[in-house]
């Protein structure tokens, strides 16, 4: 073989007495050409033992999962994932955690807890040669993703490895074996048990699966996948109430998140779309400052299809239009040259447009009424704003000071 092996691994090799092994996305990658992220490595040694042998080396060990048998090993700046050769038996839940776990000696039996052929090749690195159980690189050839074992035994109690069977579909433009594709859809509502983190980390990695490799993949090379959930209705493993996605913006879109929504919000026609928004990310564990610039962005959308006057309008999304627009061309080109007039306007002539760039601040509100409650001060501040580009009121802050009082009387 002609593998790009680092030099701090074939030293941890023979520090580990040549018993290292390189498993999965290494070893596909490597065979297809592919560029590699990371390289996760593996052997029978236990992490006491492998604590012991890696004392006074260069090497730190930190262990990631007692129970897993899994451990982080660095050397300046290279981090390797290791895990100790295990059998697992999962529960009926589908939350990918196995319910037990046993530490074994042979690769073959570590082999059969993996996914998928192509991710079950183990590289032994002191002897130069590919350990291939279930015909990984025949189905690397074929272009084929199969799973390792019966699809039975594989996909019915992990929603992870569904979602990563279509995110591999995607990126690297493989076709599902037959068998493996019926039994994913089949426990597909597996997904469900999954924390919404791993979920969106899945369906982001399958929406822009076009970036991984480019050169490799095809533009919107996710449609595979889609066109699957669309036509057995697993959306609604996904918290959606609709069987059927109209797939028009993702397509289209720089940005495959805000257009998957964008064609979520279309499909569903809720009588909110911040209410919705809010309701559906949260549901799948959005960090909230992502979910709230989403949000924002996909309001600021549909509010310019709605015609909202320019005022109102980039009070309220100024900061996201440059990417409010990028979503808006596909759909309007008229509306977004429109709104984009008046977004360049306001910067060249250097409009007060955020309470932010107003000469006082909250803290100044509360020296001048200190009894003021201190959830008004949005109002009040607003309510300045509001005057200053209406050219009523000078933006310094004596005068904003001295026009205070009168909003107080009626704020």
């Amino acid at each position: 073989m002609q593998f790009k092996i680092p030099e701090s691994l074939k030293k941890l090799s023979k520090l580990l007495h040549n018993n290292l092994f390189i498993v999965g996305g290494f070893v596909r990658n490597s065979l297809m050409g592919l560029p590699v992220d990371d390289i996760d490595i593996c052997s029978d040694i236990t992490l006491d033992n492998l604590q012991v042998l890696l004392a006074e080396t260069p090497f730190e060990v930190k262990v990631k999962s007692k129970t897993l048998g899994t451990a982080i090993i660095t050397i300046k700046d290279q981090k390797y994932e290791y895990s100790c050769f295990r059998k697992e038996v999962y529960g009926k839940d589908g939350s990918h955690a196995p319910i037990s776990v046993e530490f074994i000696k042979e690769p073959r039996e570590d082999a059969m807890r993996r996914d998928f052929t192509i991710n079950a090749l183990y590289y032994d690195i002191a002897k130069d040669e590919i350990l291939d159980f279930y015909s990984g690189v025949e189905d690397i050839n074929k272009k084929l993703l199969k799973t390792v074992e019966n699809p039975e035994f594989v996909l019915s109690n992990d929603g992870v490895r569904i979602l990563r069977l279509f995110r591999f579909q995607s990126e690297l433009g493989f076709k599902i074996d037959r068998e493996t594709l019926t039994t994913a859809i089949k426990y597909a509502h597996n997904v469900k048990a999954l924390n919404g983190e791993r979920v969106v980390y899945e369906m982001e990695r399958i929406l822009h699966s076009s970036q991984r490799y480019p050169g490799h993949s095809k533009n919107n090379a996710f449609m595979k996948s889609f066109k699957i959930f669309n036509k057995f209705g697993l959306w609604a493993c996904f918290g959606i109430d609709v069987p059927k996605l109209k797939l028009k913006m993702v397509k289209k879109a720089e940005h495959k998140t805000q257009g998957f929504l964008v064609d979520l919000v279309d499909t569903v026609n809720p009588i909110s779309v911040s209410y919705y928004l809010q309701h559906f990310l949260t549901n799948l564990g959005v960090n909230k400052k992502v979910m709230i610039n989403l949000i924002n962005i996909l309001s600021g959308y549909y509010d310019a299809l709605n015609g909202l006057d320019n005022k109102s309008y980039f009070f309220k999304y100024f900061e996201n239009f440059a990417t409010i627009h990028k979503l808006l061309i596909h759909k309007s080109a008229f509306l977004a040259s429109k709104y984009e007039f008046f977004y360049r306007y306001i910067i060249s002539h250097k409009l007060v447009i955020q309470a932010k760039d107003l000469k006082i601040s909250g803290d100044d509100i509360k020296k001048v009424a200190p009894n003021v409650d201190p959830k008004r001060y949005k109002a009040i501040m607003n309510s300045l704003l509001s005057d200053v580009f209406d050219g009523k009121l000078q933006n310094e802050k004596k005068d904003l000071l001295k026009a205070l009082d009168n909003k107080l009387k009626y704020l």
